[in-house]
């Protein structure tokens, strides 16, 4: 999983700004004011996708919807032949993260190199901008638009489609991306695409501070 670290001298310089009164905070993530504005200091740094992280991989920005400014973050494993698709989610508690993080992008390019594959990491809607189901729709969306060019992709998305085994597809996710991903598995939109995937639920064993949680100790949760 990628690592992601954080800077807390960005929270201070975030905190000089001032737009009234804060209703809610997520200390160094995310700050809402009563105004409406919200603010998300770049404790982790945007990459555009030239950034070379692996040797092997060729890794471009794509877009899915221009209205809803859904896009994705494609990688390719410059090895021979056909390769299996993996669809990927990041993380983030619906309300921050980007395909775009440096940890996700050194994360995804690697993974590409060493599974030898094709990844699509979706970079969705966040809240509170865009309100839940927001990131569920753009799920949706993107399964649609994935499905879309499996039966007639356009010229210039022949780079990836022409190397991607589109009867082997993985999805994955972090966090609020494993949420987004596992709705989609039962929708219409990738009705026609489930006989092609693969998933599995990875169960751990963590710290359970939630009350609901402490409730229910010995108990493994996805």
């Amino acid at each position: 999983m990628a690592a992601i670290s954080f800077d807390p001298r960005i929270n201070r310089q975030m905190s000089k700004n001032s737009h009234g009164v804060i209703i809610e905070e997520i200390e160094g993530l995310i700050r809402v004011y009563k105004d409406g504005h919200i603010e998300r200091p770049p404790i982790i740094p945007s990459v555009p996708c030239n950034v070379a992280t692996v040797n092997d991989v060729t890794a471009k920005d794509v877009v899915i919807d221009k209205f809803t400014n859904l896009w994705a973050r494609i990688y390719v494993s410059n090895r021979s032949g056909t390769l299996p698709l993996l669809v990927y989610f990041h993380g983030g508690g619906f309300c921050v993260g980007s395909a775009a993080w440096s940890c996700y992008h050194e994360f995804l390019a690697n993974l590409a190199s060493k599974a030898s594959c094709i990844i699509v990491s979706i970079n969705y809607r966040l809240a509170p901008e865009n309100r839940l189901p927001a990131a569920y729709d753009d799920g949706v969306n993107a399964f649609t638009w994935l499905k879309q060019q499996a039966l007639n992709g356009p010229p210039e998305h022949q780079w990836w489609l022409s190397r991607c085994n589109l009867s082997s597809i993985f999805l994955a996710g972090d966090s609020a991306g494993a949420n987004i991903y596992s709705l989609q598995r039962g929708h219409e939109a990738s009705v026609q695409l489930q006989s092609r995937v693969h998933d599995k639920a990875f169960v751990f064993q963590g710290y359970h501070l939630d009350p609901a949680f402490l409730r229910r100790r010995g108990t493994n949760f996805v």
